[in-house]
């Protein structure tokens, strides 16, 4: 015959496994984030193209825009194992005119983000031009100031935060203190918590999830930057690169936007 000393054992076992069940539910140190980059073209060759043209180019982009679509989204995944974080793009099938307007613009180098946040270690593959690039540098430490401001995303109660990058552009991050990890989308990181909205205002580009799956010890696929064939640079080396390559049909405000977008 069960005692009431046994009940209130199993109860209290009972309410304790419960609980330990409902914590690894609530805050995830492992999982696979999905995300929508929202790219405006429109917005971006007006503001970073066409005003920035000079008479060499400026026709060309005027004769592109009225066929440009308003915006443009790619999926992108953010895959999280405790301080590291894998930031991918998701394979898709695009037609002929958007790839072109990807291509032409440098809108998006289908690069992948590897991120060590205890050890700052950051590296970035990049398919530049037909050359495989790895970028081999440090996390980016960003000034981020919290606010009161909350909103959901992906089913998450997301705080906001402002901040500044090293060169100064402006982002805003919402993050969620119940996925234990501080990073975010592209070398966007720092917070307290998950970012699943991220914001960048100058380069009229924004990230937000649209779903969120918590799993057991995750395991990342890093064999992509083990590619002995690939030219490894750091940011600095990788800026002159670009800038020497696209100098020659950009204007240097528009090649400064190409970079920071390409090395965010």
């Amino acid at each position: 015959m069960m005692t009431m000393k046994n009940i209130m054992m199993l109860l209290a076992l009972f309410v304790l496994g419960h609980t330990a069940t409902a914590q690894f539910a609530m805050f995830g140190k492992s999982g696979v984030v999905t995300y929508d980059k929202t790219m405006y073209i429109k917005n971006i060759m007006r503001k970073q193209y066409l005003e920035k043209s000079d008479d060499r180019s400026r026709a060309q982009f005027e004769s592109m825009i009225p066929s440009a679509p308003e915006n443009l989204v790619l999926k992108k995944t953010l895959k999280f194992n405790g301080d590291e974080t894998l930031f991918e793009p998701v394979k898709q099938d695009l037609d002929a005119e958007i790839k072109q307007f990807i291509m032409m613009l440098a809108l998006d180098f289908d690069a992948t983000t590897l991120s060590d946040l205890k050890t700052k270690e950051y590296k970035r593959y990049n398919d530049i031009i037909g050359q495989k690039i790895i970028v081999e540098d440090t996390v980016k430490t960003i000034d981020w100031k919290i606010t009161d401001e909350y909103r959901e995303i992906a089913g998450y109660n997301c705080r906001r935060a402002n901040g500044f990058t090293p060169d100064s552009t402006y982002v805003i991050g919402y993050y969620s203190n119940e996925l234990l990890t501080n990073g975010g989308p592209e070398s966007i990181s720092g917070l307290p918590g998950l970012i699943l909205g991220l914001v960048v205002p100058s380069q009229h580009v924004s990230y937000f999830a649209t779903k969120v799956d918590v799993t057991d010890n995750l395991v990342l696929d890093k064999k992509l930057f083990n590619n002995a064939k690939a030219k490894r640079m750091n940011r600095a080396e990788i800026a002159k690169m670009m800038t020497d390559t696209f100098g020659s049909f950009l204007n240097k405000a528009t090649v400064d936007y190409v970079i920071k977008l390409a090395l965010m």
